[in-house]
Protein backbone atom coordinates (compact mmCIF):
# COMPACT_ATOMS: atom_id res chain seq x y z
CA UNK A 1 0.00 0.00 0.00
CA UNK A 2 1.87 3.03 -1.27
CA UNK A 3 -0.90 5.63 -1.14
CA UNK A 4 -0.81 7.15 2.37
CA UNK A 5 -4.15 8.92 1.88
CA UNK A 6 -5.90 5.61 1.26
CA UNK A 7 -3.92 3.82 3.96
CA UNK A 8 -5.13 6.35 6.54
CA UNK A 9 -8.73 5.92 5.39
CA UNK A 10 -8.52 2.14 5.74
CA UNK A 11 -7.09 2.49 9.26
CA UNK A 12 -10.25 4.39 10.25
CA UNK A 13 -12.69 1.95 8.65
CA UNK A 14 -14.82 -0.43 10.72
CA UNK A 15 -15.29 -4.03 9.63
CA UNK A 16 -18.76 -3.20 8.31
CA UNK A 17 -17.39 -0.33 6.23
CA UNK A 18 -14.68 -2.54 4.76
CA UNK A 19 -17.19 -5.23 3.81
CA UNK A 20 -19.46 -2.63 2.24
CA UNK A 21 -16.58 -1.20 0.21
CA UNK A 22 -16.31 -4.60 -1.52
CA UNK A 23 -19.94 -4.69 -2.62
CA UNK A 24 -21.45 -3.51 -5.89
CA UNK A 25 -25.20 -3.66 -5.28
CA UNK A 26 -28.05 -3.17 -7.72
CA UNK A 27 -30.09 -0.10 -8.67
CA UNK A 28 -32.65 -0.98 -11.33
CA UNK A 29 -34.94 1.62 -12.86
CA UNK A 30 -35.06 5.37 -12.41
CA UNK A 31 -36.78 5.75 -9.01
CA UNK A 32 -34.64 5.79 -5.86
CA UNK A 33 -36.57 3.68 -3.37
CA UNK A 34 -35.65 3.34 0.34
CA UNK A 35 -33.63 0.16 -0.13
CA UNK A 36 -31.13 2.11 -2.26
CA UNK A 37 -30.57 4.43 0.71
CA UNK A 38 -30.06 1.32 2.84
CA UNK A 39 -27.53 -0.04 0.36
CA UNK A 40 -25.49 3.15 0.73
CA UNK A 41 -25.97 4.03 4.41
CA UNK A 42 -26.71 0.75 6.15
CA UNK A 43 -24.56 -1.60 4.09
CA UNK A 44 -21.88 0.98 3.14
CA UNK A 45 -21.77 -0.29 -0.47
CA UNK A 46 -18.82 0.70 -2.59
CA UNK A 47 -20.95 1.18 -5.66
CA UNK A 48 -24.13 0.46 -7.55
CA UNK A 49 -24.63 -1.50 -10.74
CA UNK A 50 -27.06 0.64 -12.73
CA UNK A 51 -29.78 -0.77 -14.96
CA UNK A 52 -32.01 2.22 -15.76
CA UNK A 53 -33.60 0.52 -18.77
CA UNK A 54 -35.58 -1.97 -16.63
CA UNK A 55 -37.96 -1.46 -13.74
CA UNK A 56 -37.18 -4.67 -11.88
CA UNK A 57 -34.11 -6.86 -11.65
CA UNK A 58 -35.27 -9.94 -13.53
CA UNK A 59 -35.19 -13.58 -12.53
CA UNK A 60 -33.37 -16.05 -14.76
CA UNK A 61 -35.67 -18.11 -16.99
CA UNK A 62 -34.13 -20.69 -19.29
CA UNK A 63 -35.33 -19.83 -22.83
CA UNK A 64 -35.10 -23.50 -23.88
CA UNK A 65 -37.39 -24.87 -21.17
CA UNK A 66 -39.22 -21.83 -19.83
CA UNK A 67 -38.18 -22.99 -16.35
CA UNK A 68 -37.33 -20.48 -13.62
CA UNK A 69 -33.65 -21.19 -12.96
CA UNK A 70 -33.01 -18.53 -10.34
CA UNK A 71 -35.74 -16.52 -8.65
CA UNK A 72 -34.44 -13.15 -7.51
CA UNK A 73 -37.78 -11.38 -7.44
CA UNK A 74 -38.01 -7.96 -5.88
CA UNK A 75 -41.23 -8.19 -3.88
CA UNK A 76 -41.50 -4.49 -3.06
CA UNK A 77 -44.71 -3.87 -4.97
CA UNK A 78 -43.81 -3.65 -8.64
CA UNK A 79 -45.41 -5.93 -11.22
CA UNK A 80 -43.73 -7.22 -14.36
CA UNK A 81 -43.70 -5.85 -17.90
CA UNK A 82 -43.93 -2.16 -17.07
CA UNK A 83 -41.09 0.06 -18.33
CA UNK A 84 -39.40 2.42 -15.87
CA UNK A 85 -40.33 6.10 -15.85
CA UNK A 86 -38.65 7.70 -18.84
CA UNK A 87 -36.00 10.28 -18.00
CA UNK A 88 -33.75 12.48 -20.05
CA UNK A 89 -30.03 11.92 -19.62
CA UNK A 90 -29.78 15.12 -17.56
CA UNK A 91 -32.53 13.98 -15.23
CA UNK A 92 -30.82 10.64 -14.68
CA UNK A 93 -27.50 12.38 -14.11
CA UNK A 94 -29.15 14.48 -11.40
CA UNK A 95 -30.32 11.28 -9.65
CA UNK A 96 -26.77 9.94 -9.63
CA UNK A 97 -25.52 13.27 -8.30
CA UNK A 98 -28.01 12.98 -5.43
CA UNK A 99 -26.78 9.46 -4.63
CA UNK A 100 -23.22 10.79 -4.53
CA UNK A 101 -24.31 13.40 -2.00
CA UNK A 102 -25.90 10.69 0.15
CA UNK A 103 -22.64 8.72 0.03
CA UNK A 104 -20.63 11.81 0.95
CA UNK A 105 -22.65 12.08 4.18
CA UNK A 106 -21.23 8.75 5.40
CA UNK A 107 -18.64 9.01 8.21
CA UNK A 108 -15.67 8.64 5.86
CA UNK A 109 -17.43 10.02 2.79
CA UNK A 110 -16.18 7.24 0.54
CA UNK A 111 -17.29 7.79 -3.08
CA UNK A 112 -19.65 5.48 -4.91
CA UNK A 113 -18.79 3.93 -8.24
CA UNK A 114 -21.56 3.52 -10.79
CA UNK A 115 -21.03 0.50 -13.03
CA UNK A 116 -22.94 -0.61 -16.12
CA UNK A 117 -22.91 -2.77 -19.25
CA UNK A 118 -22.37 -0.99 -22.55
CA UNK A 119 -20.81 -3.55 -24.86
CA UNK A 120 -22.76 -2.33 -27.90
CA UNK A 121 -25.99 -3.14 -29.68
CA UNK A 122 -28.64 -4.42 -27.28
CA UNK A 123 -26.03 -4.75 -24.53
CA UNK A 124 -26.56 -1.16 -23.49
CA UNK A 125 -27.78 -0.25 -20.01
CA UNK A 126 -27.50 3.39 -21.10
CA UNK A 127 -29.72 3.58 -24.18
CA UNK A 128 -32.18 6.39 -23.43
CA UNK A 129 -32.30 10.08 -24.26
CA UNK A 130 -30.90 9.59 -27.75
CA UNK A 131 -27.49 8.32 -26.64
CA UNK A 132 -25.47 7.07 -29.60
CA UNK A 133 -25.22 3.27 -29.64
CA UNK A 134 -22.36 1.45 -31.36
CA UNK A 135 -22.36 -2.11 -32.74
CA UNK A 136 -21.38 -5.08 -30.62
CA UNK A 137 -17.62 -5.78 -30.47
CA UNK A 138 -17.74 -8.15 -33.45
CA UNK A 139 -19.37 -5.35 -35.42
CA UNK A 140 -16.51 -3.03 -34.52
CA UNK A 141 -14.16 -5.71 -35.84
CA UNK A 142 -16.29 -6.04 -39.01
CA UNK A 143 -15.68 -2.33 -39.66
CA UNK A 144 -12.15 -3.41 -40.53
CA UNK A 145 -10.23 -0.67 -38.76
CA UNK A 146 -8.83 -1.22 -35.26
CA UNK A 147 -8.86 2.55 -34.69
CA UNK A 148 -12.66 2.33 -34.68
CA UNK A 149 -12.39 0.43 -31.40
CA UNK A 150 -10.46 3.36 -29.91
CA UNK A 151 -12.76 6.05 -31.28
CA UNK A 152 -15.98 4.27 -30.30
CA UNK A 153 -14.63 3.60 -26.79
CA UNK A 154 -13.87 7.30 -26.33
CA UNK A 155 -17.35 8.19 -27.56
CA UNK A 156 -19.00 5.64 -25.26
CA UNK A 157 -16.91 6.92 -22.35
CA UNK A 158 -17.66 10.60 -22.96
CA UNK A 159 -21.40 9.97 -23.13
CA UNK A 160 -21.32 7.71 -20.06
CA UNK A 161 -19.17 10.02 -17.94
CA UNK A 162 -21.43 12.96 -18.73
CA UNK A 163 -24.39 10.94 -17.46
CA UNK A 164 -22.52 9.99 -14.27
CA UNK A 165 -21.39 6.42 -14.97
CA UNK A 166 -17.84 5.65 -13.85
CA UNK A 167 -17.11 1.91 -14.24
CA UNK A 168 -17.86 -0.03 -17.43
CA UNK A 169 -18.06 -3.81 -17.60
CA UNK A 170 -16.19 -3.99 -20.90
CA UNK A 171 -14.27 -5.01 -22.93
CA UNK A 172 -15.24 -8.63 -23.56
CA UNK A 173 -11.96 -10.55 -23.87
CA UNK A 174 -13.54 -13.91 -24.65
CA UNK A 175 -12.31 -15.63 -27.82
CA UNK A 176 -15.53 -16.97 -29.32
CA UNK A 177 -14.24 -20.25 -30.77
CA UNK A 178 -17.57 -22.10 -30.45
CA UNK A 179 -20.00 -20.89 -33.17
CA UNK A 180 -22.90 -22.17 -31.05
CA UNK A 181 -21.98 -20.09 -28.00
CA UNK A 182 -25.33 -18.66 -26.78
CA UNK A 183 -23.79 -16.26 -24.25
CA UNK A 184 -20.78 -14.66 -25.92
CA UNK A 185 -21.39 -14.79 -29.72
CA UNK A 186 -20.94 -11.24 -31.15
CA UNK A 187 -20.08 -9.85 -27.73
CA UNK A 188 -16.56 -11.06 -28.60
CA UNK A 189 -14.44 -9.18 -31.10
CA UNK A 190 -13.41 -12.38 -32.83
CA UNK A 191 -12.60 -16.07 -32.62
CA UNK A 192 -8.93 -15.18 -33.11
CA UNK A 193 -7.12 -14.42 -29.83
CA UNK A 194 -4.64 -12.02 -31.43
CA UNK A 195 -7.46 -9.99 -32.98
CA UNK A 196 -9.31 -9.88 -29.64
CA UNK A 197 -6.16 -8.56 -27.97
CA UNK A 198 -5.55 -5.98 -30.70
CA UNK A 199 -9.08 -4.54 -30.55
CA UNK A 200 -9.30 -4.71 -26.75
CA UNK A 201 -6.05 -2.76 -26.41
CA UNK A 202 -7.45 0.10 -28.49
CA UNK A 203 -10.76 -0.04 -26.61
CA UNK A 204 -9.05 0.18 -23.23
CA UNK A 205 -6.85 3.04 -24.44
CA UNK A 206 -10.03 4.96 -25.28
CA UNK A 207 -11.60 4.24 -21.89
CA UNK A 208 -8.40 5.12 -20.04
CA UNK A 209 -8.05 8.51 -21.74
CA UNK A 210 -11.57 9.42 -20.64
CA UNK A 211 -11.04 7.94 -17.14
CA UNK A 212 -13.84 5.40 -17.46
CA UNK A 213 -12.81 2.33 -15.45
CA UNK A 214 -12.57 -0.68 -17.78
CA UNK A 215 -13.28 -4.31 -16.88
CA UNK A 216 -11.93 -7.22 -18.95
CA UNK A 217 -14.23 -10.22 -18.93
CA UNK A 218 -14.88 -13.15 -18.44
CA UNK A 219 -11.69 -14.53 -16.89
CA UNK A 220 -10.15 -16.89 -17.82
CA UNK A 221 -12.32 -17.14 -20.97
CA UNK A 222 -15.91 -18.08 -21.88
CA UNK A 223 -15.67 -18.38 -25.68
CA UNK A 224 -15.22 -22.15 -26.01
CA UNK A 225 -18.67 -23.20 -24.79
CA UNK A 226 -22.20 -23.91 -26.03
CA UNK A 227 -23.73 -23.30 -22.58
CA UNK A 228 -25.01 -20.05 -21.07
CA UNK A 229 -23.81 -19.54 -17.48
CA UNK A 230 -26.93 -17.51 -16.71
CA UNK A 231 -28.91 -20.76 -16.72
CA UNK A 232 -26.44 -23.67 -16.50
CA UNK A 233 -22.90 -24.48 -15.40
CA UNK A 234 -20.50 -24.35 -18.37
CA UNK A 235 -17.42 -26.56 -18.31
CA UNK A 236 -14.63 -25.27 -20.54
CA UNK A 237 -12.72 -28.38 -21.56
CA UNK A 238 -9.74 -26.78 -23.32
CA UNK A 239 -6.39 -28.02 -22.01
CA UNK A 240 -3.92 -25.83 -20.11
CA UNK A 241 -1.66 -25.07 -23.08
CA UNK A 242 -4.62 -24.02 -25.21
CA UNK A 243 -5.99 -21.82 -22.46
CA UNK A 244 -2.62 -20.19 -21.81
CA UNK A 245 -1.98 -19.45 -25.49
CA UNK A 246 -5.51 -18.61 -26.61
CA UNK A 247 -7.93 -17.52 -23.86
CA UNK A 248 -5.30 -15.82 -21.72
CA UNK A 249 -3.44 -14.05 -24.53
CA UNK A 250 -5.66 -10.91 -24.43
CA UNK A 251 -5.29 -10.70 -20.65
CA UNK A 252 -1.49 -11.01 -20.81
CA UNK A 253 -1.27 -8.26 -23.44
CA UNK A 254 -3.54 -5.86 -21.57
CA UNK A 255 -1.95 -6.50 -18.17
CA UNK A 256 1.50 -5.92 -19.68
CA UNK A 257 0.34 -2.51 -20.95
CA UNK A 258 -1.38 -1.56 -17.65
CA UNK A 259 -4.71 -1.16 -19.44
CA UNK A 260 -6.89 -3.30 -17.18
CA UNK A 261 -7.87 -1.64 -13.90
CA UNK A 262 -10.29 -4.51 -13.25
CA UNK A 263 -11.06 -8.04 -14.44
CA UNK A 264 -14.38 -9.88 -14.14
CA UNK A 265 -14.56 -13.59 -13.38
CA UNK A 266 -16.36 -16.29 -15.38
CA UNK A 267 -19.01 -18.46 -13.75
CA UNK A 268 -17.60 -21.59 -15.38
CA UNK A 269 -15.47 -24.58 -14.49
CA UNK A 270 -12.03 -24.80 -16.08
CA UNK A 271 -10.62 -28.30 -15.40
CA UNK A 272 -7.26 -27.23 -16.82
CA UNK A 273 -6.83 -25.08 -13.72
CA UNK A 274 -9.38 -26.33 -11.17
CA UNK A 275 -11.55 -29.41 -11.61
CA UNK A 276 -13.70 -28.78 -8.54
CA UNK A 277 -14.83 -25.15 -8.39
CA UNK A 278 -15.98 -22.47 -10.79
CA UNK A 279 -13.47 -19.72 -11.52
CA UNK A 280 -15.39 -17.17 -9.44
CA UNK A 281 -14.74 -19.08 -6.19
CA UNK A 282 -11.47 -20.78 -7.17
CA UNK A 283 -8.32 -19.73 -5.31
CA UNK A 284 -6.28 -21.70 -7.85
CA UNK A 285 -7.62 -19.49 -10.63
CA UNK A 286 -8.06 -16.07 -8.99
CA UNK A 287 -4.99 -16.09 -6.76
CA UNK A 288 -2.80 -18.75 -8.35
CA UNK A 289 -3.38 -18.01 -12.02
CA UNK A 290 -4.47 -14.37 -12.20
CA UNK A 291 -2.47 -12.87 -9.33
CA UNK A 292 0.63 -15.09 -9.14
CA UNK A 293 1.13 -16.31 -12.71
CA UNK A 294 -0.17 -13.34 -14.72
CA UNK A 295 0.91 -10.73 -12.17
CA UNK A 296 -2.40 -8.84 -12.08
CA UNK A 297 -2.68 -6.43 -9.15
CA UNK A 298 -5.85 -4.57 -10.11
CA UNK A 299 -9.40 -5.19 -8.93
CA UNK A 300 -10.90 -8.63 -9.44
CA UNK A 301 -14.67 -8.31 -9.62
CA UNK A 302 -17.18 -11.10 -9.90
CA UNK A 303 -19.87 -11.32 -12.53
CA UNK A 304 -23.45 -11.15 -11.25
CA UNK A 305 -23.67 -13.57 -8.35
CA UNK A 306 -27.33 -14.37 -8.96
CA UNK A 307 -26.65 -16.11 -12.28
CA UNK A 308 -27.87 -19.69 -12.32
CA UNK A 309 -24.48 -21.31 -12.86
CA UNK A 310 -23.00 -20.02 -9.61
CA UNK A 311 -26.08 -19.38 -7.47
CA UNK A 312 -27.53 -22.87 -7.71
CA UNK A 313 -24.22 -24.53 -6.98
CA UNK A 314 -23.17 -22.55 -3.91
CA UNK A 315 -26.00 -20.26 -2.88
CA UNK A 316 -25.77 -16.53 -3.61
CA UNK A 317 -24.58 -15.20 -0.24
CA UNK A 318 -22.18 -18.08 0.33
CA UNK A 319 -20.74 -17.75 -3.18
CA UNK A 320 -20.13 -14.02 -2.61
CA UNK A 321 -18.12 -14.73 0.52
CA UNK A 322 -16.30 -17.65 -1.12
CA UNK A 323 -15.26 -15.46 -4.05
CA UNK A 324 -13.63 -12.93 -1.70
CA UNK A 325 -11.94 -15.78 0.14
CA UNK A 326 -10.59 -17.09 -3.19
CA UNK A 327 -9.09 -13.75 -4.21
CA UNK A 328 -11.82 -11.50 -5.61
CA UNK A 329 -11.95 -7.88 -4.42
CA UNK A 330 -15.41 -6.79 -5.47
CA UNK A 331 -18.69 -8.69 -5.43
CA UNK A 332 -21.41 -7.88 -7.96
CA UNK A 333 -24.75 -8.69 -6.30
CA UNK A 334 -27.56 -7.01 -8.23
CA UNK A 335 -30.67 -8.51 -6.61
CA UNK A 336 -32.55 -5.84 -4.65
CA UNK A 337 -34.10 -8.05 -1.99
CA UNK A 338 -33.20 -10.06 1.13
CA UNK A 339 -30.03 -11.28 -0.59
CA UNK A 340 -28.37 -7.93 0.22
CA UNK A 341 -28.45 -8.51 3.97
CA UNK A 342 -27.71 -12.21 3.57
CA UNK A 343 -24.64 -11.45 1.46
CA UNK A 344 -23.37 -8.77 3.83
CA UNK A 345 -23.79 -11.02 6.87
CA UNK A 346 -22.19 -14.04 5.23
CA UNK A 347 -19.09 -12.03 4.24
CA UNK A 348 -18.92 -10.68 7.82
CA UNK A 349 -19.13 -14.25 9.11
CA UNK A 350 -16.18 -15.25 6.89
CA UNK A 351 -14.18 -12.24 8.13
CA UNK A 352 -14.92 -12.77 11.82
CA UNK A 353 -14.08 -16.48 11.60
CA UNK A 354 -10.75 -15.78 9.90
CA UNK A 355 -11.65 -17.34 6.55
CA UNK A 356 -10.95 -13.88 5.12
CA UNK A 357 -8.04 -12.51 7.12
CA UNK A 358 -7.99 -8.84 8.14
CA UNK A 359 -4.76 -8.25 6.20
CA UNK A 360 -6.35 -9.66 3.02
CA UNK A 361 -9.53 -7.66 3.60
CA UNK A 362 -7.49 -4.46 3.83
CA UNK A 363 -5.67 -5.28 0.59
CA UNK A 364 -8.98 -5.75 -1.19
CA UNK A 365 -10.33 -2.46 0.10
CA UNK A 366 -7.11 -0.73 -0.94
CA UNK A 367 -7.31 -2.08 -4.50
CA UNK A 368 -10.91 -0.91 -4.89
CA UNK A 369 -10.21 2.53 -3.42
CA UNK A 370 -7.01 2.87 -5.47
CA UNK A 371 -8.90 2.41 -8.74
CA UNK A 372 -11.36 5.07 -7.64
CA UNK A 373 -8.55 7.38 -6.56
CA UNK A 374 -6.68 6.93 -9.86
CA UNK A 375 -9.83 7.82 -11.78
CA UNK A 376 -10.69 10.94 -9.75
CA UNK A 377 -13.75 9.58 -7.92
CA UNK A 378 -12.44 11.12 -4.67
CA UNK A 379 -12.50 14.59 -6.18
CA UNK A 380 -15.38 16.83 -7.17
CA UNK A 381 -15.70 15.93 -10.83
CA UNK A 382 -17.01 18.42 -13.34
CA UNK A 383 -19.35 16.73 -15.74
CA UNK A 384 -19.90 17.78 -19.31
CA UNK A 385 -23.46 18.73 -20.20
CA UNK A 386 -24.86 15.28 -21.07
CA UNK A 387 -27.36 16.63 -23.59
CA UNK A 388 -24.59 18.42 -25.49
CA UNK A 389 -22.36 15.34 -25.45
CA UNK A 390 -24.93 12.94 -26.87
CA UNK A 391 -25.79 15.50 -29.56
CA UNK A 392 -22.13 16.13 -30.39
CA UNK A 393 -22.01 16.09 -34.22
CA UNK A 394 -18.70 14.20 -34.18
CA UNK A 395 -20.07 11.39 -32.00
CA UNK A 396 -23.24 11.16 -34.11
CA UNK A 397 -21.20 11.04 -37.32
CA UNK A 398 -18.90 8.38 -35.85
CA UNK A 399 -21.82 6.17 -34.83
CA UNK A 400 -23.30 6.40 -38.33
CA UNK A 401 -19.93 5.77 -39.97
CA UNK A 402 -19.18 2.66 -37.89
CA UNK A 403 -22.69 1.32 -38.55
CA UNK A 404 -22.16 1.71 -42.30
CA UNK A 405 -18.72 0.10 -42.14
CA UNK A 406 -19.91 -2.86 -40.04
CA UNK A 407 -23.07 -3.96 -41.88
CA UNK A 408 -22.41 -6.64 -44.50
CA UNK A 409 -24.34 -8.69 -47.06
CA UNK A 410 -23.71 -12.38 -46.40
CA UNK A 411 -26.03 -13.88 -49.06
CA UNK A 412 -27.32 -12.03 -52.08
CA UNK A 413 -29.74 -13.14 -54.78
CA UNK A 414 -32.07 -10.15 -55.10
CA UNK A 415 -30.35 -7.16 -53.49
CA UNK A 416 -30.77 -4.28 -53.86
CA UNK A 417 -34.55 -4.51 -54.07
CA UNK A 418 -36.06 -3.15 -57.29
CA UNK A 419 -39.45 -3.08 -58.99
CA UNK A 420 -41.30 -3.71 -55.74
CA UNK A 421 -45.07 -4.02 -56.14
CA UNK A 422 -45.86 -4.45 -52.48
CA UNK A 423 -43.62 -5.18 -49.55
CA UNK A 424 -44.02 -6.35 -45.95
CA UNK A 425 -41.52 -5.64 -43.16
CA UNK A 426 -41.82 -8.20 -40.34
CA UNK A 427 -39.96 -6.85 -37.35
CA UNK A 428 -39.43 -8.24 -33.85
CA UNK A 429 -40.20 -6.06 -30.85
CA UNK A 430 -36.65 -5.30 -29.84
CA UNK A 431 -34.97 -4.14 -26.65
CA UNK A 432 -35.42 -0.38 -27.00
CA UNK A 433 -36.18 2.59 -24.74
CA UNK A 434 -39.25 3.21 -26.95
CA UNK A 435 -38.53 6.87 -27.50
CA UNK A 436 -38.25 9.09 -30.55
CA UNK A 437 -34.71 7.92 -31.24
CA UNK A 438 -35.14 4.15 -30.79
CA UNK A 439 -38.46 2.34 -30.81
CA UNK A 440 -40.18 -0.76 -32.17
CA UNK A 441 -40.49 -0.50 -35.94
CA UNK A 442 -37.27 1.48 -36.36
CA UNK A 443 -36.30 -0.57 -39.43
CA UNK A 444 -39.73 -0.07 -40.97
CA UNK A 445 -39.56 3.66 -40.33
CA UNK A 446 -36.25 3.86 -42.19
CA UNK A 447 -37.54 1.74 -45.09
CA UNK A 448 -40.35 4.26 -45.64
CA UNK A 449 -37.73 6.81 -46.67
CA UNK A 450 -37.21 4.84 -49.87
CA UNK A 451 -40.63 3.37 -50.63
CA UNK A 452 -44.04 4.22 -49.23
CA UNK A 453 -45.69 1.05 -50.55
CA UNK A 454 -44.64 -0.95 -47.50
CA UNK A 455 -46.71 -2.52 -44.74
CA UNK A 456 -45.56 -3.48 -41.26
CA UNK A 457 -46.11 -6.53 -39.07
CA UNK A 458 -44.76 -6.54 -35.53
CA UNK A 459 -43.93 -9.71 -33.58
CA UNK A 460 -42.62 -10.85 -30.24
CA UNK A 461 -38.85 -11.32 -30.14
CA UNK A 462 -39.45 -15.08 -30.18
CA UNK A 463 -42.49 -15.68 -32.36
CA UNK A 464 -45.56 -16.97 -30.53
CA UNK A 465 -48.32 -18.97 -32.25
CA UNK A 466 -50.28 -15.83 -33.00
CA UNK A 467 -47.25 -14.25 -34.69
CA UNK A 468 -46.69 -17.31 -36.84
CA UNK A 469 -50.32 -17.43 -37.94
CA UNK A 470 -50.37 -13.71 -38.79
CA UNK A 471 -47.16 -13.99 -40.79
CA UNK A 472 -48.41 -16.96 -42.83
CA UNK A 473 -51.72 -15.25 -43.52
CA UNK A 474 -50.20 -11.89 -44.47
CA UNK A 475 -47.35 -13.14 -46.62
CA UNK A 476 -49.80 -14.16 -49.36
CA UNK A 477 -50.45 -10.50 -50.19
CA UNK A 478 -46.86 -9.44 -50.87
CA UNK A 479 -44.20 -10.10 -53.47
CA UNK A 480 -41.36 -8.93 -51.21
CA UNK A 481 -40.90 -9.77 -47.52
CA UNK A 482 -38.18 -8.42 -45.24
CA UNK A 483 -37.99 -10.23 -41.92
CA UNK A 484 -35.70 -9.69 -38.93
CA UNK A 485 -34.24 -12.75 -37.23
CA UNK A 486 -32.26 -11.17 -34.43
CA UNK A 487 -30.70 -13.13 -31.58
CA UNK A 488 -30.21 -11.95 -28.01
CA UNK A 489 -29.00 -13.90 -25.01
CA UNK A 490 -31.91 -15.32 -23.07
CA UNK A 491 -34.28 -15.55 -26.06
CA UNK A 492 -34.84 -18.29 -28.61
CA UNK A 493 -34.18 -17.44 -32.25
CA UNK A 494 -36.77 -17.97 -35.00
CA UNK A 495 -34.62 -19.96 -37.43
CA UNK A 496 -37.00 -22.87 -37.98
CA UNK A 497 -39.97 -20.66 -38.76
CA UNK A 498 -37.97 -18.37 -41.03
CA UNK A 499 -36.77 -21.44 -42.91
CA UNK A 500 -40.41 -22.58 -43.22
CA UNK A 501 -41.31 -19.14 -44.52
CA UNK A 502 -38.64 -19.41 -47.21
CA UNK A 503 -39.97 -22.82 -48.24
CA UNK A 504 -43.48 -21.40 -48.61
CA UNK A 505 -42.35 -18.25 -50.41
CA UNK A 506 -43.36 -19.57 -53.88
CA UNK A 507 -41.14 -17.23 -55.85
CA UNK A 508 -41.47 -14.28 -53.49
CA UNK A 509 -38.38 -12.30 -52.57
CA UNK A 510 -37.42 -12.98 -48.95
CA UNK A 511 -34.72 -10.91 -47.25
CA UNK A 512 -33.53 -11.81 -43.74
CA UNK A 513 -31.79 -9.26 -41.54
CA UNK A 514 -29.93 -10.71 -38.57
CA UNK A 515 -27.31 -9.51 -36.08
CA UNK A 516 -24.89 -12.47 -35.89
CA UNK A 517 -22.92 -14.54 -38.43
CA UNK A 518 -23.60 -17.73 -36.45
CA UNK A 519 -26.05 -20.64 -36.73
CA UNK A 520 -27.98 -19.23 -33.73
CA UNK A 521 -29.56 -16.65 -36.07
CA UNK A 522 -28.67 -17.62 -39.66
CA UNK A 523 -31.39 -19.74 -41.35
CA UNK A 524 -30.10 -22.48 -43.63
CA UNK A 525 -32.12 -21.72 -46.74
CA UNK A 526 -32.31 -17.94 -47.01
CA UNK A 527 -31.19 -16.45 -50.34
CA UNK A 528 -30.73 -12.88 -49.12
CA UNK A 529 -29.12 -12.21 -45.75
CA UNK A 530 -27.88 -8.97 -44.24
CA UNK A 531 -25.82 -9.02 -41.02
CA UNK A 532 -26.05 -5.86 -38.94
CA UNK A 533 -24.12 -6.75 -35.71
CA UNK A 534 -26.56 -4.45 -33.89
CA UNK A 535 -30.26 -3.66 -33.78
CA UNK A 536 -29.74 -0.04 -32.81
CA UNK A 537 -31.05 2.98 -34.78
CA UNK A 538 -27.86 3.66 -36.70
CA UNK A 539 -27.52 0.06 -37.85
CA UNK A 540 -31.19 -0.19 -38.85
CA UNK A 541 -30.84 3.03 -40.83
CA UNK A 542 -27.95 1.47 -42.74
CA UNK A 543 -29.81 -1.81 -43.29
CA UNK A 544 -32.76 0.05 -44.81
CA UNK A 545 -30.42 1.90 -47.15
CA UNK A 546 -28.71 -1.34 -48.13
CA UNK A 547 -32.06 -2.98 -48.95
CA UNK A 548 -32.82 -0.32 -51.53
CA UNK A 549 -29.29 0.19 -52.83
CA UNK A 550 -28.94 3.68 -51.39
CA UNK A 551 -26.15 2.72 -48.98
CA UNK A 552 -23.19 0.54 -49.87
CA UNK A 553 -22.43 -1.84 -46.98
CA UNK A 554 -18.73 -1.91 -46.14
CA UNK A 555 -18.57 -4.61 -43.46
CA UNK A 556 -15.85 -7.26 -43.68
CA UNK A 557 -16.21 -10.85 -42.48
CA UNK A 558 -14.82 -10.54 -38.92
CA UNK A 559 -14.02 -14.13 -37.88
CA UNK A 560 -12.15 -17.28 -38.87
CA UNK A 561 -15.39 -19.26 -38.84
CA UNK A 562 -16.69 -19.39 -42.42
CA UNK A 563 -20.36 -20.07 -41.80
Amino acid sequence: MKNDFLKNIILKMSLDQKIGALLTLGFTGTIVRPHIHDAILKYHCGGLRLTPIARLFGSYVDPKTGKMVMDVTDTKGYKKDMPPPYLTVSQYANILDELKIIASSRPLGLPLHFSFDQEGGTSADFNFGGVNIFPKPMGIRAAGDVNMAYLSAKAVARQAKAAGFSWIHSPVLDVNTDPNNPEVYTRAYSDDAQVVAEYAIKTCEGFKEEKLIATGKHFPGRGDSAVDAHFEMPVIKADRDTMMNRELLPYRELIKRDLLPSIMTAHSIFPAFDEADIATVSKKILTGLLRDTLGFDGVITTDSMTMGGVALRYGVANACAMSLEAGADLVLMKAENNLVSETFNKIKEFAESGRIREEELDKKVYRVLKVKYDNDLFTQQKREDPEKVIRDPQIIALSKDIAKKSVLIYKNKDLPLKNIKNMLVIEQINKTPNNYYWHPGILYKNCLKYNKNIDYLETEYTFDDSDKERILQNMKKYDTIVITNFYIRGKLANNEFVELLAEKSQGKTIVVITNTPYPISVPNNCSNLIISFATSPQSMEVCAGVLFGEIEPQGKWPILYKG
